[in-house]
């Protein structure tokens, strides 16, 4: 069977990664609570359509920690659900990022330990982060068949669509960038990578703004990554808040060029007009 590992999201910018993790702990002394912003409502609604449970969002007790991750236990994480009344603790860069965001929200919805597969790495995988601690928690995977191909990431279509958002009821302002690759065959494919490539590479987005451009991708710690069943098509959501403090999660007002790939291959950007 095939073996792999799913990774998490790395900046291209070498940030340093950290874990998603679940807990029952008081927030950290440091720890402020924050009221969410509009999009929160946004992004519970998604987490509730993929993972079929719903739940209460003002139920869940919102806490910031001011640094750039939490030291946990000899480690550093992003952010983490508590069952101690339903906290959802973040680390202040972890606010805007609607992928490690709603990671804590399925926490908060399953309220099951750990990272079920199911929900983590099926379900909600094109919506949640979930890095190589996750995807170890979730267990091995195998292929459900044998009989598939071994084709390299130009087999597949790659596409990807920015949209700028209307405005919250906040006022904040967000653009949204979907990246859509799809198996066109009828059989069962594996991505074949170079073998030069340390960690085999999946999902990965550049933005290209008047002050410069960055990027960021994700490396795979988990097969199931790279196995398309028959015309299957994986996804993945990210978003932007428009600001003028740059950061993974923000944009500047101007015009943008934003496109999307999948390991070698790439779509075409889609150039947005981004005001406030």
């Amino acid at each position: 069977m095939l073996r792999l590992q799913r990774g998490l999201f790395h900046l291209v910018i070498l940030l340093a990664s950290c874990a998603c993790a679940c807990s029952a702990n008081a927030p950290p002394p440091v720890a402020q609570a924050f009221q969410p912003p509009a999009i929160y409502a946004r992004w519970w609604a998604m987490t509730e359509a993929c993972s079929g449970r719903t739940g209460d969002l003002s139920a869940i007790h919102w806490y910031e920690v001011p640094r750039a991750v939490i030291p946990y236990k000899g480690g550093r994480l992003g952010g983490y659900w508590s069952a101690a009344d339903d906290q959802i603790v973040l680390a202040q860069s972890e606010i805007d990022d609607g992928l490690a965001v709603r990671h804590e929200m399925l926490h908060a919805l399953t309220r099951e330990p750990g990272h079920p597969r199911s929900a983590f790495l099926d379900r909600c995988a094109s919506l949640v982060s979930c890095d190589k601690y996750c995807a170890a928690d979730a267990g091995a995977w195998h292929a459900p068949a044998a009989d598939f191909l071994l084709l390299p990431p130009d087999s597949l279509e790659v596409h990807s669509d920015a949209t700028l958002l209307p405005a919250e009821l906040d006022g904040q302002r967000w653009v949204t960038l979907v990246i859509t690759v799809r198996n066109p065959r009828a059989r069962a494919v594996v991505v074949s990578e170079p073998r030069e490539w340390v960690l085999p590479r999946a999902f990965n987005i550049v933005i290209r703004e008047a002050s410069g451009g960055f990027g960021w991708e994700e490396t795979v710690a988990d097969s199931s990554t790279l196995f398309f069943r028959p015309y299957e098509t994986k996804s993945l959501l990210v978003e932007f808040r428009i600001s003028t403090e740059p950061s993974r999660s923000h944009v500047a007002p101007g015009m943008l060029l934003l496109g999307g790939g999948y390991a070698r291959r790439s779509a075409a950007y889609d150039t947005v007009a981004v005001t406030q």
